[in-house]
């Protein structure tokens, strides 16, 4: 395979050199080279109280997850991880979140989570549970 690749390895009719090519085609074959790691380990989208239908689940209700470096938040709140530590299941989380209609940060205490699986969790005595990536109307 690495042999038919580097034969593609060209630029403007010019063969690069071997360390080059060697060096881009490890990059081009690392997992995860291109796509930033999410700080919980939780699918990517919309949750809900886990005794609710996803569809006509209220903002109130709603908590969202987008990965990487986001936190759990809200509609009205925009949520980054400062600070991550975990025991098991469970995740103390530390975090910054400003309001999105005002820009002014929200004070909070460490929010904790306890993950049941990548599409379920528990935080402040509520169960959630996961429903897609767009909210159901």
């Amino acid at each position: 395979m690495i042999d038919n690749l580097s034969r593609f390895c060209s630029i403007r009719g010019k063969q690069m050199r071997p360390a080059r090519t060697a060096l881009l085609l490890a990059l081009a074959a690392a997992p995860g080279t291109a796509v930033a790691t999410d700080m919980l380990p939780l699918k990517q989208g919309i949750y809900v109280p886990a005794n609710r239908p996803c569809k006509g689940a209220s903002n109130a209700e709603i908590l969202n997850y987008w990965g990487k470096d986001n936190s759990l938040g809200v509609a009205q709140a925009s949520c980054k991880i400062r600070k991550l530590s975990h025991q098991g299941t469970r995740y103390t989380i530390t975090e910054r979140c400003t309001d999105r209609q005002s820009g002014s940060e929200i004070a909070g205490d460490p929010t904790i989570v306890t993950i049941s699986s990548p599409t379920s969790f528990t935080t402040s005595g509520t169960a959630y549970r996961y429903c897609g990536r767009k909210v159901q109307f």
